[in-house]
């Protein structure tokens, strides 16, 4: 959709976004509340992947705003960095954990807005975002300086001989590679969440890990071959592809 003009004109300075939401009140509300601060230019709002693609490839944004509860979120912003990579996504409306944050951050967004903001704090978050800054706990930090500190190390040898995975591990893992949560496995699989869960737990132990973010840094430190995972190419092979 097309915003209506407002009798408030962005300064010549002013911030150019665009809104990425399933949820159409959502979207039209967030769309005509940041456009009353001249400091941001709102271009559009939108309610699919194809129309954003569309959007911000004409309009080319400084900042996408991305509602954390879209579909597949994580692959959604992973595919808009790739495409806009002079974009910078900020992620709307999360839940401001450890494992939350990682996974966001290394989906590619930029920033986060907790789900915790007032309206007042939105346009102060966004400014600090757009300038390369993010507020967030000493806890948040914390955990994001050691999970640089763990990428940062080499893996030993010794690590990478691990328990074979099923095929049912393996296209999890390659998922969550994806940055799909449990939920949208759950969904792609046509399995439970339950079921999901049993198998993220097995792949974790078999892998000598604790959370998902360091199965995605694992992934992301691996040398990639035809397998999709680069799983393979590291000992982590199918029994069923021996």
């Amino acid at each position: 959709m097309s915003i209506s003009p407002t009798t408030v004109f962005p300064s010549s300075t002013a911030i150019g976004a665009v809104i990425l939401s399933e949820v159409r009140f959502l979207r039209e509300c967030l769309a005509e509340i940041l456009a009353r601060d001249p400091s941001l230019r709102i271009h559009g709002a939108c309610a699919t992947f194809a129309h954003m693609l569309e959007m911000v490839l004409t309009v080319r944004p400084e900042i996408i705003l991305l509602d954390a509860a879209f579909p597949e979120g994580m692959a959604t912003a992973k595919g808009l960095h790739a495409a806009v990579p002079t974009s910078q996504i900020v992620v709307i409306a999360i839940t401001e954990t450890e494992e939350n944050v990682l996974a966001w951050a290394e989906a590619g967004v930029a920033g986060y807005v907790p789900n915790t903001a007032s309206l007042q704090e939105l346009t102060a978050l966004l400014g600090q975002i757009n300038r390369g800054e993010q507020s967030c706990s000493s806890r948040i930090s914390g955990t994001l300086l050691r999970r640089i500190g763990s990428v940062a190390r080499p893996v030993p040898p010794t690590a990478l001989q691990a328990t074979p995975l099923t095929s049912r591990e393996l296209e999890i893992l390659h998922l969550i590679g994806a940055g799909l949560s449990n939920k949208d496995i759950a969904r792609r699989l046509c399995i439970s969440v339950g079921t999901t869960k049993s198998h993220v737990h097995s792949l974790l132990g078999k892998m000598k890990l604790r959370r998902r973010t360091e199965v995605v840094a694992r992934l992301h430190s691996m040398p990639r071959d035809d397998d999709p995972t680069g799983a393979r190419s590291q000992g982590y092979g199918s029994e069923n592809h021996r």
